[in-house]
């Protein structure tokens, strides 16, 4: 199969969860996991949102995914198809010093409500270099393996289908689950301190490689913890 980015559509199936485009019977859904300031207890709440306001949003996540800025995308339940979460992929960009790369390097907006961009984008057809991950789950739902399972499931796609070279993941100093998180996967090595690309604050910032990823997902798989 020819490889071509940006792919038409995005399916990530695991075990329980299909990660997938928003399509308009996730608004009222949607708009109630991005209302809830429980699912986001470390980044600011912007209040509620409406079901019209989240069918716009829609509508741009889809844009900008076959655009190839980025991809917002729905987690949904594999067995009833309920949406409990958002994920996907916050950015893709090319390898620094490349000729697609933008002059100037423009600010990420929040990633439930981003402005179509396409700066850093890279050119039609040729994968990127680098992709930033990011899960959020309706919080009745935390504790149950979920955010793992979606979590490996979008760094796999996000070399193996997308042939990323290298996958950032960062959040809030104060998110001590998601540190928690990265230890049980093998990741926390990578932790490093320093101002994330989405916000001017400080928080922790991973970064993957294909060697680091294959490593981690072997010794998951040998003490019986692999989730796909």
């Amino acid at each position: 199969m020819t490889y071509s980015f940006p792919p038409s559509s995005y399916e990530i199936v695991t075990p329980r969860l299909v990660i997938r485009n928003a399509i308009s019977s996730d608004a009222e859904k949607m708009a109630h996991i991005l209302s809830s300031p429980e699912n986001m207890p470390y980044q600011r709440h912007n209040g509620s949102i409406s079901i019209d306001e989240m069918l716009r949003r829609i509508t741009n996540w889809n844009k900008m995914a076959s655009d190839g800025s980025n991809a917002f995308l729905v987690i949904a339940l594999r067995e009833s198809g309920e949406p409990i979460g958002t994920g996907g992929f916050n950015c893709f960009e090319p390898q620094p010093g490349s000729a697609d790369t933008s002059a100037s390097e423009p600010s990420l907006s929040c990633c439930i409500d981003p402005q179509l961009r396409s700066a850093d984008m890279p050119v039609s057809g040729r994968s990127p270099y680098l992709t930033d991950i990011g899960v959020l789950l309706d919080h009745p739902l935390w504790r149950r393996g979920y955010a793992t399972e979606a979590l490996c499931a979008s760094i796999d796609y996000a070399f193996t289908d997308l042939r990323c070279q290298l996958v950032r993941l960062e959040t809030n100093i104060k998110n001590e689950p998601w540190r928690a998180l990265m230890r049980s996967l093998g990741l926390g090595d990578l932790e490093e301190n320093g101002v994330s690309s989405y916000d001017v604050t400080t928080g922790w910032i991973y970064k993957i490689d294909v060697e680091t990823w294959e490593s981690a997902k072997t010794n998951l798989k040998a003490s019986g913890k692999w989730p796909l």
